[in-house]
């Protein structure tokens, strides 16, 4: 037997039966004699998973799709130009830096 579920149902459960992707680690990795740090890490990539999963942080995708449509020369008309992709690569080395942060891109979370 089976049932169609959403990526965000398979990495963070779905309230019923399946208790989600995350959770299930999240009981091995209690199972497991690791240390407090490495157990820490472990935690921060996993809640990184699970919000990138449940839409409360953008996909890289959304992300440069959306730096795209709102960028003043952008003309609704699909064309990415030389000017527009320089910016974009001058914010994504920015955001990689840690010049500038994006939130929406990666929560809380640092580079």
């Amino acid at each position: 037997e089976f049932e169609q579920i959403t990526v965000n149902e398979i990495i963070n459960g779905n309230g019923k039966e399946f208790p989600g992707l995350i959770n299930i680690i999240f009981q091995y990795l209690e199972s497991m004699n690791i240390d407090i740090e490495t157990r820490y890490h472990l935690g921060k990539y996993l809640e990184f998973i699970s919000m990138r999963a449940s839409g409360k942080i953008q996909t890289t995708a959304t992300w440069i799709r959306n730096f795209v449509r709102s960028h003043p020369n952008y003309n609704n008309d699909s064309i990415v130009s030389q000017e527009i992709n320089y910016d974009l690569i001058k914010m994504v080395e920015a955001i990689q830096k840690g010049q500038v942060k994006a939130p929406e891109l990666l929560g809380e979370f640092k580079i």
